[in-house]
């Protein structure tokens, strides 16, 4: 028999629960701190990719979109949860076993579930009018009115026999050739529509309904009555839960309502909403039992947690100085990083920690295309050194990269951004096996996705599963021209990458492999993202700019002059160095050829594992790796980094 179809909650989560419940303001703090997807979003939902259109309306658990199916080109209903906890998890999965209860059921039926996972259900998209348009309206069918008589009484049945209580609001049934439950999570609480149900007729249920339809129509059902004017009153609460996903903190309810409670207060399981708790007596940010580990071992969460404006409370005393994080200065700030970032973990947790300023500057320096670096220092050369941040993708050999996407079913994925006046995130995926990490590739120079081909071919081969992603990223001058920016741009779409493969794929770790160029963005990164667990860097270099100096200077033209320059086209202008990230839980590995001529330059970096091999600047990753090959040492070392999966 199927397990029941009530949710299973600890009483952590029942107090945060019942606290967000019974505060329209927490309610709407709720909505708030849910990050909407854009339209054109891919999500993976089971076996199925999925479209995202516009939002068709929200409730407590999640917001419902309107998708269609890449495959089949079928439209449906895609109700995604506002995070990715153990409690929205949980009514997910309530809400499939409650539709499968309500299929026997005669005078109304559920919209049929085609797929569901941790990330959502997929279910058919109905049409018909509402009964909340039609009670707006002023008029309901007397055959309808009927049909729905008949239908409070057999979900009065069904309440009785399996405490499964529908949401039979207006909002959520639809006339199509018969009443259609568009939603099937239960009430979490019993309500005044128990009493609707024990003696059905059409005037008690419009009765019920009345007060939330004088407002006019109810969704998102969470956002649409007006808050109470005037300061918020106090919570009474002894404890607050910085909630992951949302990062921002909720109170425990001290005295929830156990006994109006429709499920199961299960302590035995496990509950992962709370990162960090505050206790009213002292008022210290502390990591909460069981918290993830990488979450709350995260300097930048905790300094999140710290700074958060709805902090409820404070130790006596002067607050601690906001802890130091590890991003590159110059190249860039936390502020550019917090303002840039695509929705998802970033997104929230950056917003909170650091106030929003002007919005970074797209670059918008011209280039020319060279065929060698050479070319660029050249005294009689019409190519300037500054072209050395073009990014337009050197062509190498199609046929492996062919053959690899081809057999391995490729998909190419757009992530999302906020703004489309310039900078692009492009995925390359192939998904390797069954496991959900995520594997990002970063080439540098000029290489797009075919230059990752052979070492993603490579692992493969020697059994490493996961969704591979090579990413080519980057931000595009006024004239259309792909450019790199040393690390500022990338950083951010990186970032924006793998909160995407998170958020819509069910990766739930990622492991970053760079070379070259790719490297300084991954550092960043992989300094902050509590997602990476593991970095491998090919030919790493610490001073980014010392490149187009040097070939300025081998020009006679002064590093001021190359500065000047890149600051007026918004790249950035100031001499920085790298380092090689370090952090608890953080595995490096650092491959670097013998002999490197960008190293002399620039000065090499090493951290972690160091292997050295031989070949070329970024051996991995190039855009003729196909061609040259890709030395073994380097294959062994990564694949030995990342284990099976």
């Amino acid at each position: 028999m199927d397990a029941p179809a009530r949710p299973r909650l600890t009483s952590r989560q029942l107090g945060l629960v019942s606290a967000i419940t019974r505060s329209p303001r927490l309610k709407r703090a709720l909505v708030d701190a849910t990050e909407a997807l854009l339209p054109g979003t891919v999500v993976r939902v089971g076996g199925r990719f999925l479209e995202v259109g516009g939002a068709l309306g929200s409730g407590l658990v999640g917001v419902v979109y309107e998708a269609r199916c890449l495959a089949t080109g079928a439209r449906l209903a895609y109700k995604r949860p506002r995070a990715g906890v153990a409690f929205f998890r949980e009514a997910l999965r309530v809400e499939a076993l409650a539709a499968r209860r309500a299929a026997s059921l005669r005078a109304i039926r559920p919209a049929a579930i085609v797929e569901a996972d941790a990330l959502g259900v997929a279910k058919e998209l109905r049409a018909g009018p509402t009964l909340q348009e039609e009670l707006l309206a002023g008029e309901v069918d007397p055959g309808r009115r009927a049909a729905l008589v008949e239908a409070l009484g057999e979900a009065g049945e069904l309440f009785r026999r399996e405490g499964i209580l529908l949401d039979l609001s207006p909002k959520n049934l639809c006339w199509d050739g018969g009443w259609v439950l568009l939603d099937t999570g239960p009430k979490l609480y019993r309500s005044e529509l128990v009493r609707a149900l024990e003696q059905p007729a059409w005037p008690t249920y419009v009765a019920h309904v009345r007060r939330k339809l004088a407002a006019g129509p109810s969704a998102p059902s969470a956002v649409t009555q007006p808050l109470p004017e005037g300061p918020a009153p106090e919570v009474a609460a002894r404890r607050w839960a910085f909630v992951r996903d949302l990062w921002r903190w909720f109170p425990y309810d001290p005295a929830p309502d156990a006994a109006s409670f429709l499920g199961i207060v299960d302590d035995d399981q496990a509950d992962d909403e709370a990162v960090f708790l505050i206790d009213a007596a002292d008022g210290r940010v502390e990591p909460a039992p069981g918290a993830d580990a990488r979450l709350a071992g995260s300097a930048l969460i905790r300094r999140c947690a710290e700074e958060a404006p709805d902090r409820p409370a404070r130790p006596s005393g002067e607050a601690a100085a906001p802890r130091p994080l590890p991003l590159a200065g110059p190249v860039l700030g936390l502020a550019s990083l917090s303002r840039e970032v695509a929705p998802a973990f970033a997104g929230r947790a950056l917003k909170i920690a650091i106030a929003p300023g002007e919005p970074l500057a797209v670059p918008t320096l011209p280039v020319e295309r060279y065929a060698h670096w050479r070319e660029l220092a050249a005294a009689n050369s019409p190519l300037l050194p500054t072209d050395l941040f073009t990014h337009e993708v050197l062509e190498g050999s199609r046929a492996l990269a062919e053959r690899v996407f081809r057999l391995r079913g490729a998909r190419r994925i757009d992530v999302p951004l906020p703004r489309g006046d310039g900078p692009f995130a492009e995925l390359t995926c192939v998904q390797v096996g069954e496991s959900r990490r995520a594997i990002v590739l970063v080439p540098g120079f000029r290489a797009g996705p075919d230059a990752a081909a052979a070492l993603v071919s490579a692992l493969a081969e020697r059994g490493v599963a996961g969704l591979y992603a090579i990413a080519y990223l980057g931000a595009r001058n006024p004239r259309g021209q792909a450019l790199v920016t040393s690390g500022r741009w990338e950083a951010i779409l990186l970032w924006s990458a793998i909160d995407h493969l998170c958020a819509c794929h069910g990766a739930g770790s990622a492991a970053l492999l760079s070379a070259s160029h790719g490297n300084f963005g991954a550092m960043i990164v992989a300094g902050l993202h509590p997602a990476v667990e593991c970095l491998a860097l090919d030919s790493p270099l610490e001073r980014p700019l010392d490149l187009p100096v040097r070939f300025a200077a081998m020009r006679g033209v002064p590093a001021s002059a190359v500065y000047a320059k890149l600051a007026s086209h918004h790249l950035p202008s100031e001499p920085a160095s790298f380092r090689v990230p370090e952090r608890p839980g953080l595995r490096v590995l650092t491959l670097r050829p013998r002999e490197d001529s960008f190293a002399r330059i620039c000065g090499g970096l090493e951290g972690g594992e160091v292997v050295v091999y031989d070949g070329g600047h970024a051996a991995t990753m190039r855009h003729d790796s196909a061609d040259r090959g890709i030395p073994a040492v380097c294959v062994e070392r990564i694949a030995a980094l990342l284990g099976p999966g």
